[in-house]
Order: C-alpha cells, then sequence, then structure tokens
C-alpha cells in the first residue's frame, strides 16, 4: 500500500506524501515526511512538513488572543518557506475502496478553523512555514531520488508517532531502506 508510482505527464501527487531519501541531508528536509497538498505541472508542489512538532501550542505563539478552541492545537514547523507566518489547516482520514485518503484545507482563518476543529474526525495543525516546489523542481527531485513518493496512511497525524514516523514509512519500502533508515545520522560520531 506504501509505494505509489506517479506518472509525470498525467497525474497530480496532492494527497500524496514524500517521504525524503535516507541520503537527504539537507537540514530542511532531513528525516522528514512531507504531505503534498497541492501540486501540477504550471504551478509547481506545495506542501507541510508533518514530523516537525516545534513543541509549542497556538496560544504561546499568540498568548494576547483570545483563541478559544484554538489554543491548544500543536504548532509544527511546515517547512523553509514564509517560516515567520502561521498556516491553519485541517485534515481528515476518508475511508475508500482504494484504502483511504486525506481530505484537507490549507486556506482557513482563526474562524473557520474554530468551527472545524469542533467536527469529529477532523485533525487541525497549525504550521510555521511551509515547503514549496517551482514549476517542475519537485519532478526533477524525484528523477534524483531525493524523494520517496508514498501513499497516505490514517497514521501520519498521529501525534505518538511523530519521533517515528519517518523511519516506519520508509522502511516499508524494502530491505536497502530499512537498512539505510539505521545508519547514524552523524557517521562521524561512530
Amino acid at each position: 500500500m506504501g509505494v505509489r508510482e506517479f506518472e509525470p505527464d498525467t497525474e497530480s501527487l496532492a494527497g500524496s506524501v514524500l517521504l525524503a531519501h535516507p541520503s537527504l541531508r539537507d537540514s530542511n528536509f532531513e528525516r522528514t515526511v512531507v504531505f503534498l497538498s497541492m501540486h501540477d505541472a504550471e504551478n509547481g508542489a506545495f506542501g507541510v512538513v508533518l514530523n516537525r512538532p516545534s513543541g509549542r501550542r497556538l496560544n504561546e505563539l499568540m498568548p494576547d488572543q483570545d483563541l478559544g478552541l484554538l489554543a491548544m492545537v500543536p504548532v509544527y514547523l511546515g517547512g523553509p518557506v514564509a517560516v515567520d507566518q502561521l498556516l491553519l489547516a485541517a485534515f481528515r482520514w476518508e475511508d475508500n475502496p482504494e484504502g483511504g485518503s486525506w481530505s484537507w484545507r490549507h486556506d482557513l482563518t482563526f474562524e473557520t478553523a474554530s468551527e472545524i476543529v469542533q467536527e469529529e474526525g477532523t485533525i487541525l495543525r497549525v504550521f510555521a512555514g511551509y515547503s514549496g516546489w517551482s514549476q517542475g523542481q519537485l519532478e526533477r527531485e524525484l528523477e534524483h531520488n531525493t524523494w520517496i513518493l508514498h501513499s497516505p496512511t490514517d497514521e501520519i497525524l498521529e501525534p505518538d508517532l511523530q519521533d517515528v514516523l519517518w523511519k516506519g514509512l520508509v522502511q516499508t519500502h524494502g530491505a536497502i531502506f530499512e537498512f539505510l533508515t539505521e545508519v547514524p545520522e552523524n557517521l562521524g560520531n561512530n
């Protein structure tokens, strides 16, 4: 279920997950799991890193605001673009014959988010920054094996799995990836 094939000329990757290849050492994306919200050949791609919690809640970033139910929403580091901006996003797992998929909205206002957070089955996240690719950039990175394309699972937003999410998903892609995920982050420490 985890492996996903991509036909670059005909298909959008929106709704897919990108796993940083174990050899990727860019500090912005090393060992990350990125949810792609938008992707098309003309406009590039847009997504958020799912497994980099900041350890903070929205009320800590906006202490003077009356946030109501949004106060305790966790803040994640969404990527290296516009890190000084907050992006509110809602996710909902939808079961379907292919196994399921995430529906999402990343255009929320605080008012809309306050309504959505009350809906059963909806997960609300706040992201500081986002990840973006210009036209053709993501396709080139996929050709160079910078990313492993993965079908989303209902577990990718599970808070208790964030520390092991990347490793667990990458290891589903075969024995070589199991081996590569065990290589220490800093080989000089061995």
